[in-house]
């Protein structure tokens, strides 16, 4: 379990909200496009700066590989990696809830494990993010010339700055709208204010859909892929599940028991800001503002958490145990 680290954070949760309350944004899906766009922009980021970084440090491959054997490969890396790392965190948004359910009502463990609930499921909604980028990122190498992507080329297409990412970043501008409206269209959430939000999903909805993902690529060393294995049919059906993984994202986020809890925080400060839990722009106000929170938690402890770094004296752990 991880440790709670949104009590520490929550003057960046503050800042956030009132950086969305300073747009003056036209209708609910300006406002939710926006927010998945952001949030988008700045996984993505992080990725190529720090994750593909230690990826190609730690995957060793010879140097007269071919392109789609070298793509195939990492590929498969990096699909079976999320799996993994989403598959973890859905278990423990389990746990949290189960921690939640076992609470004394109206004590402090009690908000905590609510609070708690919320920031496992902000990791879910990282590594949902990551599928998009990742699936933006690799339709984007399938339209390069394939001469031009070999063993030494690898820091240009994943973590460098330049013309290929500006063009994933570019795509990745269009998502939220893409993303949001595929929601509404679909009824997979409640976008009408209510007088009370109650969560349409459990976490096992979200953890057959990302094994619907992993079934979808080439993980498996023992089976031959044919070479056109990643088409546009491919892409097309990876980017429906990941959709619907938004979907149980948000339907398990839409529940009174955990907005709730973040509201008292909010309200725990000296900030005179509104928020209404029955409302989903409100939802993804909070949202915006857990995410990113938990961001800047996750890249202080890049640098100075021992439990990352591997340090064995100094650095620092954040968080409350619940």
């Amino acid at each position: 379990m991880s440790m709670l680290s949104i009590i520490a954070n929550k003057n960046i949760l503050i800042e956030k909200i009132k950086e969305l309350n300073d747009i003056n944004f036209d209708s609910t899906s300006q406002l939710a496009s926006y927010v998945i766009n952001e949030c988008l922009k700045a996984q993505y980021k992080m990725v190529r700066n720090v994750l593909q970084k230690n990826t190609l440090r730690k995957r060793h491959y010879s140097s007269d590989i071919n392109t789609n054997d070298l793509l195939d490969s990492l590929y498969q890396h990096i699909y079976s990696h999320k799996f993994i790392a989403l598959t973890d965190e859905i278990y423990e948004v389990k746990d949290a809830i189960n921690i939640f359910k076992a609470s004394e009502e109206n004590t402090e463990k009690y908000d905590n494990s609510a609070l708690l609930v919320v920031e496992e499921l902000i990791d879910t909604f990282h590594f949902i993010l990551e599928y998009t980028a990742t699936l933006e990122e690799h339709y984007q190498i399938t339209l390069c010339n394939k001469e031009n992507i070999n063993f030494d080329s690898l820091e240009y297409y994943f973590v460098n700055e330049n013309d290929f990412s500006d063009r994933v970043f570019k795509m990745l501008e269009s998502e939220g709208t893409h993303i949001f409206s595929y929601l509404v269209d679909n009824k997979l959430i409640d976008v009408k204010e209510t007088n009370k939000f109650k969560t349409l999903a459990d976490p096992y909805k979200m953890l057959r859909i990302n094994r619907e993902i992993i079934r979808k690529t080439n993980f498996k060393d023992w089976k031959n892929y044919k070479e056109d294995f990643y088409s546009v049919y491919k892409f097309g059906e990876m980017f429906e599940l990941n959709r619907q993984l938004y979907a149980s994202f948000f339907q398990m986020m839409q529940d009174e028991r955990w907005l709730k809890a973040v509201k008292k925080l909010i309200q725990s400060t000296d900030e005179k800001i509104e928020i209404n839990i029955n409302s989903v722009k409100d939802v993804f106000k909070i949202v915006y503002g857990v995410y990113m929170g938990k961001l800047s938690e996750n890249l202080r402890r890049q640098k100075e958490d021992p439990r990352y770094t591997g340090q064995t004296s100094g650095g620092n752990i954040v968080g409350v145990e619940v």
